[in-house]
C-alpha cells in the first residue's frame, strides 16, 4: 500500500526539471545589410552586371534592390524582391534562397538601335540561389538563377523576348552590418 501512495504523490505533485539545452538551432540572419555585384556572363542578350543591396529585416526574410544596364538596346533595369532565406540544419553559413519580386523596365532605342524616347515597362521575376558567408571576413558569395516570368509595356523588347531576361548569376556582396 506504502508504494502506491508513493507513486500516487508523485503523479500528482509537479515536476521541477532543470532547463535542458534545446537541440534545436535558432534561425538568425546571416548579416544585417550587404551591398555588392552580381555579374551575369550567362544571359541570352550578352554578358550583364548589376549593383545589389540586400537587407535583412527578420531572421529569415529579406529585401534585395538591384539596379542594372542589360546589354541590348541600351535597357536598364530595376527590380525588387522578397527574399525567403531558411536557415539549414547543418549550417548557418551555407543558406539556400528564394523569392519573388517586380521590376522596372526601360530604353531610350528602338529595335533599329535608333535613338527615341523612353520606354518604361514592369517585369515579374522569381528568383532561387544559394549563398555562403565567410566566418572571418565580410563577404558574401551567391549563385542564383533569375526568371522574368510576366511583363507589362515590354513590346520594345519585342526583338528580346522575356525569357530571354532570365539569366544565372553570380554575386560578391561587402557585409555593411
Amino acid at each position: 500500500m506504502l508504494p502506491l501512495l508513493g507513486l500516487l504523490a508523485l503523479a500528482v505533485a509537479p515536476l521541477h526539471a532543470q532547463d535542458a539545452p534545446s537541440t534545436t538551432l535558432q534561425a538568425t540572419a546571416p548579416y544585417r545589410t550587404a551591398i555588392g555585384l552580381r555579374y551575369s556572363p550567362s544571359s541570352a542578350a550578352g554578358p550583364d552586371a548589376s549593383i545589389s543591396i540586400k537587407h535583412f529585416f527578420r531572421r529569415e526574410t529579406a529585401v534585395e534592390a538591384q539596379v542594372g544596364r542589360l546589354p541590348y538596346s541600351s535597357a536598364y533595369q530595376a527590380s525588387l524582391h522578397y527574399i525567403w532565406q531558411p536557415q539549414l540544419l547543418s549550417s548557418s553559413r551555407f543558406r539556400p534562397y528564394a523569392g519573388v519580386g517586380v521590376g522596372v523596365t526601360g530604353t531610350n532605342r528602338d529595335i533599329y538601335g535608333e535613338q527615341q524616347r523612353m520606354e518604361i515597362g514592369a517585369v515579374g521575376m522569381v528568383t532561387i540561389g544559394i549563398e555562403y558567408t565567410f566566418p572571418r571576413a565580410p563577404l558574401s558569395l551567391s549563385l542564383d538563377y533569375r526568371h522574368t516570368f510576366v511583363g507589362y509595356k515590354t513590346d520594345y523588347l519585342r526583338d528580346v523576348p522575356l525569357q530571354r531576361m532570365s539569366n544565372l548569376g553570380f554575386s560578391v556582396k561587402y557585409i555593411i552590418r
